[in-house]
């Protein structure tokens, strides 16, 4: 695949044989990942169920990579994950999918090195739900990879 060599000739991301039980379970740390940011919020955690929503995603997307054999740099990975995805999702919700992807991206990074960004209930529940409509979308992409076998999640 074109896209993929680019990726790969750049030294973002190495090939890497990586089989679909492998990523299969970090299809399922994402569903799970997404269901503690839900729980989160119930306690009124905003901030803690944002960054997980985040995690959730940047999980599927990173499953996503692997379903290609493919494995991002360390550095600069979660950039990486998401360029790599919005190169890959070919549906009409893909902008703002991304949009949402990237945004998060940017503020789960001022939460964790920043000061004086709150997220709010509207905004964790907001990022929960994208998170869910990326992981469904993740996994039908990957599904349709290895269609003999229903993914383990």
């Amino acid at each position: 695949m074109k896209i993929s060599r680019e990726f790969i000739e750049k030294g973002l991301l190495k090939e890497e044989k990586i089989d679909f039980s492998q990523i299969g379970k970090v299809l399922a740390k994402s569903r799970r990942t997404i269901k503690s940011a839900s729980l989160l919020l119930g306690d009124g955690d905003a901030e803690g169920s944002y960054e997980l929503a985040y995690e959730s995603m940047l999980l599927a997307g990173r499953a996503l990579v692997f379903s290609f054999n493919l494995r991002p740099r360390a550095a600069g990975s979660h950039k990486i994950v998401i360029d790599f995805v919005r190169e890959m999702l070919d549906d009409s919700t893909k902008d703002a999918l991304i949009f949402k992807f990237d945004k998060m991206r940017k503020n789960r990074h001022y939460l964790i090195y920043g000061s004086g960004l709150a997220i709010s209930e509207t905004e964790a529940k907001n990022a929960i739900s994208s998170a869910k409509e990326f992981i469904a979308q993740i996994e039908k992409i990957i599904q349709k990879k290895n269609p003999q076998k229903k993914l383990e999640i």
